[in-house]
C-alpha cells in the first residue's frame, strides 16, 4: 500500500494528499494497481500545463512516466489517461499501456515503453475528443466529445458500434461494478457505466454499454420530481454495494468547488455544495467556506474511499483521497420542480427523511394561476411506511396555502420523515425546494 504523504483535513473530513507538484495541473486522475510493476500509482491526465499523461509513484515520490501529447487542432488536452489493464487485441494495446486523447482530437493508445503512438483513430465532426475507455468484454472502447456531446462505442478499425448525444459539456465516463456473483447485491441501476455532462442542471446519466440506452439520471430525464441540480460535474462515480437500490452516485461540482452523493432518487445525502451564480447572465466561480476551489475529477481509490482534484494553487492542482466523508454542511434539492397538480391530491413520494438532518426547510413557489395547498404529514415512526399498515403513525403536522405567484416556507425538522401532499385549485405549476443543514 503506498506511504501517507501527508493527512490534514480537508473539505470538514481527513484526507491524504496523492500528488501536488508545481508545474502540473491534472484534471483526471485514477489511482491503480501498474499491471507492469504490482506497485500503485497514481495515473494523471493534465490538459491545461504539462498537456501529458503521466504516472506518479507515491511511496518512490516520483513521476515515473510521462507522455507529451501532440497536435494543433485543440490548446488542451489530454482530460483523461487510463492504464489499460487487461489486453486489448483489437487497438493493439497491452497491459501498462496508456489511452488518451491528443490535441488533434485523435484518440490514442500510448506504448508504455517506447512512447509511440500504437493506435488512433478521430471523426469528422469532431470537436473536442475527451474520454477513451475500454468496454468491459474488451472488445470495443466508449468515447465522448465534449464539444459535440457524442458518446460512441467504436471498434478497432474506428466503425461506430452506437452513438448518443448526451449534450455539449459531455466528459467524464466511470464504470458502474454490477452485481455480486450471488446477484444479491449490486450496485447498478440497471446499467454499465455512468457518464457525467459539464452542464448547470444537468446532468449524471446510467447507460448500457451494449447500445447506450439511459437506464437512470440525475436530474430524471423528465426532470419535474427529485432533482438535485448537478452544477456543472465532470466526473461521476457509483458507491456501494447495497441491496435494494441502497448505493450512491457521487459527482463533482466545477462551479465553485465541491461534490455531492446523491441516492437513487437522486436526493443529497451528503457533500460539499455551494450556489452558481450568474451575473447577467455570465457564470461566476467562487471557492467555497471549507477550502475548494474547482473540483474537477472524482474517482474511486483501491482502498474504497473516495478521490478528488482540486485547483486550489496558483501553479498546481492537488489529488486528494477523501479517508471519510464529509459531515454538515448545506445541501438543496427539489422535491418538485415545475410540477404541475390540480384538484386531486398527489403525494410528492418517498417521503423526505429529515432524522439526520439538523434543519430541514421546504420553499414552495406558485408559478400557476391556481391556489397551491400543500399538506405536511410528520412521522417519528423508525419505519416510514406510505401503505396502510402504519398509516396510523402519520399525522398533520401543517398545511400551507400559497396564492398565485406567491411563496411560502415550513420548517420540518425533528421528525423521521415528512410526507408532502399537493392539490390546488384548478391546474397549478410549482416548485418545492428542499434546504438540508447539517
Amino acid at each position: 500500500m503506498a506511504c501517507v504523504i501527508h493527512v490534514f483535513a480537508v473539505a470538514g473530513c481527513r484526507a491524504q494528499i496523492l500528488f501536488r507538484k508545481r508545474g502540473y495541473t491534472p484534471h483526471f486522475a485514477e489511482y491503480v494497481d501498474d499491471p507492469l510493476t504490482g506497485d500503485r500509482v497514481v495515473v494523471m491526465a493534465d490538459p491545461h500545463t504539462r498537456r501529458s499523461a503521466f504516472i506518479y509513484h507515491p511511496e518512490k515520490k516520483q513521476i515515473i512516466w510521462e507522455h507529451r501529447v501532440t497536435g494543433s487542432q485543440l490548446t488542451s488536452n489530454p482530460h483523461i489517461a487510463r492504464l489499460i489493464t487487461e489486453p486489448l487485441p483489437s487497438f493493439n494495446a497491452k497491459p501498462g499501456d496508456i489511452v488518451c486523447a491528443d490535441l488533434d482530437n485523435r484518440y490514442i493508445v500510448v506504448d508504455r515503453k517506447t512512447k509511440s503512438v500504437k493506435w488512433s483513430t478521430g471523426f469528422s465532426d469532431a470537436k473536442w475528443a475527451h474520454d477513451i475507455m475500454p468496454t468491459k468484454d474488451h472488445e470495443h472502447v466508449l468515447t465522448t466529445d465534449y464539444g459535440n456531446g457524442m458518446l460512441r462505442r467504436i471498434d478497432g478499425s474506428g466503425k461506430i458500434v452506437w452513438s448518443r448525444e448526451l449534450g455539449k459539456g459531455l466528459a467524464k465516463l466511470s464504470r458502474v461494478a454490477g452485481e455480486t456473483p450471488s446477484t444479491v447485491h449490486s450496485n447498478s441501476f440497471g446499467g454499465d457505466l455512468l457518464a457525467a455532462v459539464n452542464q448547470d442542471i444537468r446532468g449524471v446519466y446510467e447507460l448500457h454499454e451494449e447500445d447506450g440506452e439511459v437506464v437512470w439520471s440525475c436530474p430524471p430525464l423528465n426532470p419535474s420530481r427529485n432533482c438535485t441540480w448537478t452544477l456543472k460535474p465532470h466526473a461521476a462515480v457509483r458507491m456501494g454495494l447495497a441491496e435494494l437500490d441502497g448505493n450512491l452516485t457521487v459527482f463533482n461540482q466545477e462551479a465553485g468547488g465541491g461534490f455531492v452523493a446523491v441516492d437513487r432518487d437522486c436526493r443529497p445525502r451528503w457533500g460539499v455544495s455551494k450556489p452558481l451564480s450568474l451575473i447577467d447572465g455570465r457564470p461566476i466561480y467562487r471557492p467555497t467556506a471549507q477550502g475548494l476551489f474547482e473540483t474537477t475529477h472524482v474517482f474511486l481509490t483501491p482502498n474504497g474511499f473516495l478521490g478528488l482534484i482540486d485547483w486550489d494553487g496558483d501553479n498546481y492542482s492537488t489529488v486528494y483521497e477523501l479517508l471519510e466523508p464529509p459531515r454538515g454542511g448545506t445541501l438543496t434539492w427539489l422535491l418538485a420542480w415545475n410540477h404541475e397538480t390540480a384538484g386531486v391530491e398527489e403525494f410528492l413520494d418517498p417521503p423526505i427523511e429529515t432524522c439526520e438532518w439538523r434543519e430541514t426547510v421546504l420553499h414552495v413557489i406558485n408559478h400557476g394561476d391556481g391556489r397551491l395547498k400543500l399538506k405536511l404529514l410528520a412521522t417519528h415512526s423508525p419505519i416510514v411506511d406510505t401503505g396502510e399498515t402504519w398509516g396510523w403513525s402519520w399525522f398533520t403536522y401543517e398545511t400551507l396555502t400559497v396564492e398565485p405567484g406567491g411563496h411560502g416556507e415550513a420548517r420540518v425538522d425533528g421528525f423521521s420523515a415528512v410526507r408532502v401532499a399537493a392539490s390546488s385549485e384548478g391546474r397549478c405549476r410549482y416548485s418545492v425546494f428542499v434546504v438540508n443543514r447539517g
